[in-house]
């Protein structure tokens, strides 16, 4: 009965391996967070620190589309 949840989460880890993360907002202002392995990210434009020193670069969904207005 266990082996399906370890097959879709071994699944998703390979997704996020492959950097198809499953990216959900947190509490805190253009930080996000990957539900499956952990990992933050956050938009340099909202915060002026990373939350973590691993954490990967994002531009939260407002900078992008103003972003793409002045292209």
């Amino acid at each position: 009965m266990n082996q399906p949840m370890t097959n879709a989460r071994a699944k998703a880890l390979a997704n996020c391996a492959q950097d198809y993360h499953r990216w959900h907002p947190t509490f805190s202002l253009g930080e996000k967070l990957c539900l499956v392995c952990g990992l933050r990210a956050y938009c340099p434009f909202c915060l002026s620190r990373p939350p973590t020193t691993d954490a990967r670069l994002m531009a939260c969904a407002l900078h992008r589309q103003e972003r793409r207005n002045e292209a």
